[in-house]
């Protein structure tokens, strides 16, 4: 059986309005909190602050998000460095996606392929 991704479209009613706007308010929140972000072949991987106020922030946003963006991929990486990391990929188009939702130009990122 051939796995095919599912299309990348948002799932605009996945969210209520107040989940909406809770989203909303978080991506504010861990762009803000940004690191460093490492561009991948499929999307994209940031480094964020491993304080326990942020990684809850972190895991509030990722849950949110990844129920209105089910073409994506999320997963959120406690590293042996004590550094955190979310990592969002997805098939052909999928970064571009992400990153236009996160405020990132694709080719202006740091490389890691």
């Amino acid at each position: 059986m051939i796995e095919t991704a599912p299309p990348i479209a948002c799932q605009l009613k996945a969210l209520e309005a107040p989940q909406r706007a809770r989203q909303k308010d978080l991506l504010a929140v861990v762009r803000g909190k940004i690191r460093r972000i490492v561009e991948l072949k499929q999307g994209f991987e940031v480094e964020l602050p491993s304080d326990p106020e942020s990684f809850m922030e972190i895991a509030e946003w990722v849950n949110l998000e990844r129920r209105c963006c089910a073409f994506a991929a999320f997963a959120i990486e406690s590293r042996s460095d004590g550094s955190l990391w979310v990592r969002a990929t997805g098939g052909d188009g999928a970064r571009d996606v992400l990153a236009a939702e996160m405020g990132f130009k694709p080719g202006a990122l740091t490389k890691n392929d």
